[in-house]
């Protein structure tokens, strides 16, 4: 199936596999419903995967389908990536890594740079409240507080470190319902990744240096330091997907 989406405040052309939207997505969405019907109350979903990996077009096709239906759920996807720092606190705070105090705004996009305390915040306010989300504006660069009003009974937060093995946030899939994490091969990230920041207008030289100074420490971050989640996909190079 082929169907254009919004993703990120972009309209995306995007291609699903038949087999996969019978076997693995419809299945999904209406799961979705089901948690709902059971709990009586607004249900939180996790969608966590490594940069590069689709998982913004995959919640937002999640979406698209809870729409085709009268039987399910209508859902909202809620992005991980509002709960940036701005580049003005960034810019002005530092962190240690292998031994070296560097600038959070040199590794923006780590999990050192979101503000884990508002996340927490506001995953605990979907339980018992309608609240606002915020949003990264791509042309700003910068997130927008209140963007986002959360109205619907399921919602899907999609992000990199949803489902981190790090103490604190090691801790957040205790606010989810129901999660899932998208595995795939390293090396086919990084084609993915650095194909985009060419398409983007940086030269492959650079786009190859932000890929190893960035991309790949947050690539290899999330696959291999991740915790289980209830369902686990495995994306292939021809963007179908697996049930692991």
């Amino acid at each position: 199936m082929k169907v254009n989406l919004n993703v990120s405040g972009f309209d995306t052309e995007a291609f699903f596999p038949d087999k996969d939207i019978a076997k693995i997505h419809k299945p999904l969405v209406e799961k979705f419903t089901r948690l709902y019907q059971e709990q009586e109350e607004r249900i939180v979903i996790f969608l966590c995967a490594p940069p590069g990996s689709g998982k913004s077009t995959l919640a937002a096709f999640w979406e698209y389908l809870s729409q085709q239906s009268s039987s399910i759920e209508p859902l909202q996807v809620l992005p991980f990536d509002g709960f940036h720092y701005t580049n003005e606190i960034l810019e002005s705070n530092t962190t240690q890594r292998n031994g070296e105090i560097i600038s959070l705004r040199s590794i923006k996009g780590g999990f050192e740079t979101f503000n884990l305390t508002d996340l927490i915040h506001k995953l605990k306010q979907l339980k018992t409240q309608s609240p606002k989300w915020p949003y990264y504006d791509r042309n700003l660069h910068d997130p927008v507080d209140d963007a986002i009003q959360v109205d619907k009974n399921i919602v899907v937060v999609e992000g990199n470190w949803l489902l981190l093995d790090e103490p604190v946030w090691c801790d957040l899939y205790k606010l989810a319902d129901f999660t899932v994490f998208i595995d795939t091969d390293a090396e086919f990230l990084k084609d993915r990744l650095v194909n985009r920041k060419i398409r983007g207008g940086v030269s492959e030289e650079d786009a190859l240096a932000f890929y190893e100074s960035s991309d790949a420490i947050n690539v290899e971050k999330v696959l291999n330091h991740s915790i289980k989640a209830d369902l686990n996909l495995y994306m292939n190079q021809n963007g179908s997907f697996e049930i692991q």
